[in-house]
């Protein structure tokens, strides 16, 4: 599994142009209603992983098959992405505008596109989030 996660983290470095890290960031499988909790307030959502800035962690579903599935390490390569922001500064939560917000989840979403692509996997869940990405500022705002 290692030679995975230095391999993921290769791809995350070289479509973001950021430094190769010291250490890889810690990868840890958790429930898939450990991740509703954290992230949607035990409401019903479809996540499947996280980056947490604080331990720096990327946690992600337990049933995902990081050793057989493409798709899975896609995830994982998008995680890696935000673990590099945060590593160069860049992934400051409560100093970010939405719109900051938006650019740094639109640049790990490029990444793991490309990632898809390369491996031949289908990117419309990614086309979609960014396109509706788009307007989270926008909307939130209206709301306001």
């Amino acid at each position: 599994m290692q030679d995975i996660i230095q391999g993921l983290m290769v791809w995350a470095v070289t479509l973001t142009g950021y430094e190769q890290p010291a250490e890889p960031p810690t990868i840890e499988a958790v429930s898939h209603q450990q991740l509703v909790k954290i992230l949607c307030d035990d409401q019903f959502c479809t996540a499947v992983a996280y980056y947490d800035t604080e331990s720096q962690t990327i946690y992600h579903d337990e049933r995902m098959q990081l050793d057989r599935d493409h798709s899975a390490r896609g995830f994982i390569v998008h995680e890696m992405v935000h673990y590099l922001q945060d590593l160069n500064g860049e992934l400051v939560p409560a100093e970010m505008t939405c719109e900051q917000r938006i650019e740094k989840e639109q640049e790990a979403y490029r990444v793991q596109r490309r990632f898809l692509r390369e491996h031949r996997q289908p990117t419309f869940q990614m086309d979609l989030a960014v396109s509706m990405l788009a307007n989270v500022c926008k909307n939130a705002q209206a709301i306001e």
